[in-house]
């Protein structure tokens, strides 16, 4: 699928330490990947927390907590880089919340689960210290990622190192399955080992960042170091394209509304076992594995927007079936339930090369941070959906949710149709 030899070999328009830098990113993405897959925020933490309530707005702030501490602090972050020289150090700063996984995991395996409060009130502690530390260091990641891998080679190694951690995520939805129903590992040791072996997966990521080494900015030398420092609000008020990719992330982005309530949906809806969890995790990393080779070559070949626009399309199928499942006897519909959590795969896929490769393509070298941070931050809103779900489910039934949810992402796509080629696009972009 990838001509690796073509990635990595010598020319005067690949920037220095390139092979280098394309195998750090690349070790990097794959056990990121793999760290998040044992703990992944629609399946295995909603079904953690549900552990300890029932409460679906409790639930559902898994959601609120990973994505607002991720997205809504990056336009801060990004105004205190943007102007740096060296984003490296602010990368290196940004991993110290990795730690978190092994205090809630050493806390488990102390037992500190015999008081739910406490356990709950650590667990999002620590899922707030971890999303916030890596948001923080996201931003200068995305614009190193920019600076050293060229935007023809980005698909490829994206689509890439998602394909080799789905293989992986095979073997992870495996072992959570296993885990979950093994009688030597009863609750709260079988999520104990969970966060352990998240934890343990994140090390040779570490490891990988530590060995990056930062290319120079490519900056213009009449680019005034005024504009550099204080154009964090440039895009939104010059830039028309990044005014509607960000409407498009915003309103596909609703599909958020109802994934924490699929597995509990599924469980005690459907009446499917717990141990299905594992096999969601699986469904998701097959359809990572599928949509990540085959979208890494439309987004090189034809550019991300393209990629956008498949991802939207795809991500409908989701609430669609489940409300199906829903309004129907079941049968079939319940029985091949994990193809919701292949379609949340697909459009999980499509974000990273779709969304934050065009946005890399459309921002200038000077104001790459600000386009990075402030496209993040604005799409914070997304962190009330999942909460507003369970407000909804509460309030309404799952039929409102999964239709609710169904009229936003289908809007989302009709916004990726219209998306504008960047000024950066080849001709041959424009299908």
């Amino acid at each position: 699928m990838v001509d690796w030899g073509a990635m990595t070999g010598s020319s005067d328009l690949t920037p220095p330490n390139y092979r280098r830098n394309l195998l750090a990113f690349a070790v990097d993405y794959i056990f990121f990947g793999i760290a998040i897959a044992f703990v992944k925020q629609d399946s295995v933490l909603p079904a953690f927390v549900r552990q300890f309530t029932r409460s679906a707005p409790v639930i559902g702030l898994v959601s609120t907590v990973w994505n607002g501490c991720w997205l809504l602090p990056q336009v801060i972050s990004a105004r205190w880089i943007n102007d740096k020289p060296r984003k490296k150090p602010y990368l290196m700063a940004g991993l110290s919340g990795r730690v978190a996984f092994w205090i809630v995991a050493l806390a488990l395996w102390l037992g500190l689960a015999q008081n739910p409060s406490v356990m709950l009130s650590l667990f999002f502690a620590c899922l707030a210290l971890f999303t916030l530390t890596d948001g923080f260091a996201s931003v200068a990641w995305f614009d190193m990622l920019a600076r050293a891998i060229p935007l023809k080679h980005r698909g490829r190694l994206m689509g890439t190192s998602q394909v080799i951690t789905g293989l992986a995520g095979l073997g992870v939805g495996w072992a959570i399955s296993r885990v979950l129903v093994s009688a030597q590992f009863p609750f709260p040791r079988d999520y104990a080992l969970i966060f352990t072996l998240a934890g343990a997966a994140f090390l040779p990521s570490t490891v990988a960042l530590l060995l990056l080494r930062e290319t120079k900015p490519n900056l213009a030398k009449d680019t005034p170091q005024k504009h550099r420092r204080d154009g964090w609000l440039t895009p939104l008020l010059q830039d028309p394209i990044f005014r509607q990719l960000v409407a498009c992330r915003i309103l596909a982005g609703m599909v958020s509304l109802a994934i924490p309530f699929y597995v509990i949906h599924a469980t005690d809806v459907l009446n499917l076992p717990e141990r299905v969890v594992g096999s969601f995790v699986a469904a998701q990393q097959v359809a990572g594995v599928a949509s990540g080779a085959l979208l890494g070559i439309v987004s090189d070949r034809w550019g991300p927007r393209q990629t956008i626009r498949i991802g939207s399309a795809l991500s409908i199928i989701g609430p669609v079936f489940a409300l199906l499942a829903h309004v129907t006897d079941g049968g079939l519909l319940v029985r091949t339930y994990p193809l919701v959590f292949v379609a949340l795969g697909i459009y999980q896929s499509s974000h990273m090369l779709g969304f934050y490769n065009y946005l890399l393509e459309i921002a200038p070298d000077h104001l790459r941070p600000s386009y990075i941070g402030l496209s993040n931050t604005i799409a914070g809103v997304l962190t009330l959906a999942p909460t507003l779900g369970g407000w909804m489910l509460e309030t309404t039934s799952y039929t409102m949710l999964f239709a609710t949810t169904t009229a936003f992402v289908s809007m989302g796509f009709l916004i990726a149709l219209r998306l504008c080629p960047s000024s950066e696009a080849a001709p041959d972009q424009d299908l």
